[in-house]
This record gives structure tokens, sequence and C-alpha cells, in this order.
């Protein structure tokens, strides 16, 4: 399939997605990011953090759009949107069939994988300070490393959905089209989750000014903006495949 029918499509998928099961998935979807919140909150109120950063979280949602770790420091709390890419393939078996107690089995193994390597990858970055002089160069490492810590989980968890779900088999290209769909739906959740945090919540919470309270309202009205992103994950993680399928 060229690559821009494919693109053309896949839009018409995630419209349509939203379309068909929105209404109906919903309230599933919110259950999901209230556990999903209360994950975050465990991490972060148990984890370390260096002494040294000055970028602070004002609510659950921070977790989702900023990374914690920091210099040699590793802050459990960065494994929030692993945990959330977690739920979100619960939530997309269930939507392709019933999910079965080997279905969660590989996608427990597959949530230990990747943490053990988003921790892998950022120990790694702390080396590159040491073992890199040419700062141009080691921009761009940063850049590579933070770019496989956001999308290896998207993928890996993608492929393990499709190995509980299907029997096809994988191919550079699919995988490259895999990364275009998540890169996208990733790209717009972001900037509308920053959007509508900069208009609308901080508008709604401007009479909060005790720290601790903005940090709750932000939270709470973060639930609902995280649980619409569920299904346009859903069809990144599982639309390329379906199109290449049919091709």
């Amino acid at each position: 399939m060229p690559f821009t029918s494919f693109l053309k499509k896949l839009l018409i998928q995630f419209v349509e997605v939203y379309e068909t099961a929105f209404s109906k998935t919903f309230i599933r979807a919110i259950l999901w990011t209230v556990l999903c919140f209360a994950i975050s909150q465990l991490l972060a109120t148990y984890c370390t953090y260096d002494l040294s950063m000055q970028v602070q979280p004002v609510s659950v949602l921070s977790f989702f759009v900023l990374r914690f770790s920091y210099h040699d420091t590793y802050s459990y709390v960065d494994l929030t949107k692993t945990v959330f890419i977690f739920l979100v393939s619960i939530f997309s078996i269930n939507l392709i069939r019933k999910i079965t107690l080997k279905d969660i089995l590989y996608l427990l193994t597959m949530l230990l994988v990747c943490a053990l390597l988003d921790c892998a990858l950022f120990r790694l970055r702390s080396q590159m300070d040491h073992a890199i002089d040419n700062k141009h160069l080691l921009l761009w490492v940063d850049g590579m490393i933070f770019l496989f810590r956001i999308y290896f989980p998207l993928i890996l968890f993608a492929l393990c959905i499709q190995l509980c779900t299907s029997k096809i088999n994988f191919t550079f290209k699919k995988i490259a089209y895999l990364f275009v769909a998540l890169w996208l739906f990733n790209e717009i959740s972001y900037e509308f989750i920053m959007l509508l945090r900069a208009n609308v919540f901080d508008l709604i919470l401007a009479a909060f000014q005790i720290p601790a309270y903005r940090y709750v309202g932000e939270s709470i009205l973060g639930i609902p903006l995280i649980a619409s992103c569920f299904l346009g994950f859903y069809c990144g993680m599982t639309a390329p495949f379906k199109l290449l399928e049919k091709e």
C-alpha cells in the first residue's frame, strides 16, 4: 500500500473509531484511567527525585507529558506512560475479543521488559555524558534516547497485541507504518493535553492558589482527558496491521 493511501485510510480510521465506539467505551476508559492515575500517584509518592531538578509536577497529568529522571537519578514515575499503554493494551484486546489470562501474562511480561528497557536507556544516557565530548553529538544522542523511551513501549505493546489476537507476520514496512500511526496520535494527544491545560484548566483552577488544591483539581480534570485518548491509541496500535492486511 502506498504511504499516501495508508495515511488517508489511517486518518479515516481515527475518525471512525471515535464516531462508532467512543460513547460505548468511555466509562470503561474512565475506570482504567482512574487506576492508571492511582498507580502513577503511588509511583510519584515513593520514587526518588534528583535534588537539583527544577521542574516539579503540578498534577498527575505532568507525569504523562514530562520525564522526571535527571542526572544519575532514575525516577520510577517516568513509567507512568508505560503503565498507561499497558492498560490501553488490555482495553484494546478486550475490544477485539474477550481477554484471557494468557493475554494478561504476555502484557505483564511486556510491561516488565519495557520498564527495564526504560531504565536501561536512561542509564545509557547518563553514561554518554562521560563518553561524548562533542556537545552537538550529545544533543543528538539525547534526542534519540528520548525518542526511544517514548516509542519503544508503544511499538512493543502494539506487537504484543498482534501476537495475542492474530497470526500475522511482522515486516519492516508494517513496523514503519506502525511507528507513523503511533507518532501521529501521540503528538496529537500531547498537543491536545497541553492546549486544554493552558487554555481551559488554568482558567477553571484560577481561583485555587494553594498548590495542593491545584494538584488535585487538575488531576481530577485530567481523568476524562486521558480517558479520551484510549480509543486513539487503540487505533494507532491496531489499525496499521488491519489496513496492510487488506492490501
